[in-house]
């Protein structure tokens, strides 16, 4: 019975000795990345601009606006209702040193993929979830977060409309 008991700790260490190596991997192939983003790259997601709800099923609707303020900055803001009358929170989409990041809160991710069809960020900073943005139409777009904090991943997907 001993050695079952020492079989499963041993399991248990390497199961989070993986994960934790996968959860480091993603970000470092950000970091050691030969190929460094450029203002092009942000462009790519010119479609992001303006004014979106998003909707997920068991969810609240998310308000939110994409205002590109130069080639290398995207300032969001976050809305507590359609109404747009009262920000509540805001954060920001940038590009610096090759790298293309996401603020929000003290949160930051990476960004480690780009293309005209959307984008992936990994965790950088007190963050631990993944999220994508996926264009489908000049009207709508895909956001999907994965979270896999508790234990188990969970996935939340928005559909994102255009309010303007």
């Amino acid at each position: 019975m001993r050695h079952f008991a020492r079989a499963l700790q041993y399991t248990a260490a390497a199961i989070a000795m993986t994960a934790l190596a996968m959860r480091s991997a993603g970000a470092q192939s950000l970091r050691n990345s030969s190929n460094p983003f450029g203002i092009s790259d942000l462009g790519k997601l010119r479609w992001l601009e303006g004014t979106w709800r998003g909707t997920s099923p068991g969810e609240s609707p998310v308000y939110e606006r994409y205002h590109f303020v130069n080639d290398s900055t995207i300032e969001i803001t976050y809305y507590s209702d359609s109404t747009l009358q009262r920000p509540s929170a805001s954060g920001r989409v940038y590009l610096t040193v090759g790298r293309i990041y996401h603020t929000f809160g003290p949160g930051r991710w990476g960004a480690s993929r780009i293309d005209k069809s959307g984008v992936y960020f990994v965790p950088q900073v007190n963050a631990r979830n993944t999220f994508s943005w996926v264009y489908e139409s000049p009207n709508t777009w895909t956001a999907t977060r994965r979270s896999g904090a508790s234990g188990r991943e969970m996935v939340t997907v928005y559909q994102m409309r255009r309010m303007r």
